[in-house]
């Protein structure tokens, strides 16, 4: 009772969810006007697909163009996909987060120092 204290509303919340769940989102300004740098994580099999965390990352000015031999036009935002995931397992997948989290958490340490 004291997490959904109104059970017979239940079916709202899934009406509502489903109504949620079917529009069709545009972030793209919102995406478009981030200045910090983002470390975009996705999983290759949930309901946003890869394509539109790619977007995203266009967006932020990945991925277009070759960031040198060098790194020396390396955006600060990053992109992930991550196999065999989706956003209901992903965060019981240490052993692929920590090996990109890390090195994005440090980088943006570093760059603050």
């Amino acid at each position: 009772m004291s997490v959904a204290p109104k059970p017979e509303d239940f079916p709202r919340l899934v009406a509502n969810t489903k109504e949620a769940t079917g529009q069709d989102y545009d972030w793209t300004e919102l995406v478009s006007a981030l200045r910090t740098p983002t470390l975009i994580i996705a999983g290759d099999s949930d309901v946003l697909p890869p394509s539109h965390a790619v977007e995203f990352f266009n967006l932020l000015g990945g991925g277009r163009a070759d960031a040198s031999w060098n790194g020396e036009h390396l955006i600060p935002s990053q992109l992930a996909i991550l196999p065999g995931t989706t956003h209901y397992n992903i965060f019981s997948r240490a052993e692929l987060l920590l090996p990109v989290l890390s090195p994005f958490l440090d980088s943006k340490q570093a760059m603050n120092q």
